[in-house]
C-alpha cells in the first residue's frame, strides 16, 4: 500500500456558504411572476375603464353636438323670421302717417279754408266691413276717394251711404271707377271724385 497525503486545507475542500439557494430563487421568481400578472390585470382593468369612459365621453359629445345643432337651427329660424320686424315697420309707418294727418288738420290747410275734420268724421262713420280707403283728397269744391274692397258688390252700397252725412250732401261725384289688378285679384279697387280739383 502506498501512503498518500491529502492536504485538507486546500481551498476546494473548504465549506462554501451559498448566499441564495435554488429554492429561494424559485420563490423569488414566482413572486415576481405573480406581481407581473397582477400588474398586468390591473393595467388591463384600467385600460377597459378608460375605454368605457372614452365611449361615454364620445356619446356625451355626440349628444351635445346634436343639441347644439338643434339650437343653432332654432336660432337661425328665429333670426330668419322677419315678420316681427315687418310688423314693427308697418306700425311705424302707420303712426307716422297719422301724425302727418294730425299736423295737417292742426294747420287747417284745407282748400276751402274751413278745415276738413268734418269730412274725416263723416268718413269714419261710413264704416262697411271689407272696405278700406287708401287715399283721400279734399280741396275747394273737390273730393277724391280711393280704396279697395274684398267684394265688388259692397262698393255701391258704401257710396249710397254718403247721402246720410250732411257734409257730402250737394257734392256731385262725376267719376266712379272700379278695377281689379291681375296681381291682386283677391280685391277690387275703386275711385270716386267730383269734377276736379280747384284751379
Amino acid at each position: 500500500m502506498i501512503p498518500q497525503r491529502i492536504n485538507l486545507y486546500q481551498e476546494r475542500f473548504h465549506h462554501k456558504r451559498l448566499w441564495v439557494s435554488a429554492n429561494q430563487v424559485a420563490v423569488a421568481a414566482a413572486l415576481l411572476l405573480a406581481v407581473a400578472v397582477g400588474w398586468s390585470f390591473l393595467l388591463i382593468y384600467q385600460l377597459d375603464a378608460a375605454a368605457e369612459r372614452r365611449l361615454a365621453i364620445e356619446v356625451d359629445r355626440q349628444r351635445l353636438s346634436a343639441e347644439l345643432a338643434v339650437a343653432n337651427a332654432e336660432l337661425a329660424q328665429l333670426l330668419g323670421d322677419d315678420r316681427i320686424v315687418r310688423q314693427i315697420e308697418y306700425t311705424a309707418r302707420q303712426i307716422s302717417a297719422r301724425k302727418k294727418i294730425l299736423n295737417f288738420v292742426n294747420d287747417n290747410r284745407f282748400g276751402s279754408g274751413q278745415g276738413f275734420s268734418s269730412y274725416l268724421v263723416a268718413l269714419s262713420r261710413l264704416h262697411v266691413d271689407d272696405i278700406w280707403l287708401s287715399q283721400i283728397r279734399f280741396g275747394q269744391n273737390f273730393v277724391q276717394i280711393k280704396g279697395s274692397a274684398l267684394d265688388a258688390e259692397r262698393v255701391p252700397g258704401y257710396f249710397d251711404r254718403f247721402s246720410e252725412e250732411p257734409v257730402f250732401v250737394g257734392n256731385r261725384f262725376d267719376l266712379f271707377r272700379v278695377s281689379r289688378d291681375r296681381d291682386h285679384e283677391w280685391k277690387v279697387d275703386f275711385e270716386i271724385a267730383t269734377r276736379g280739383p280747384a284751379k
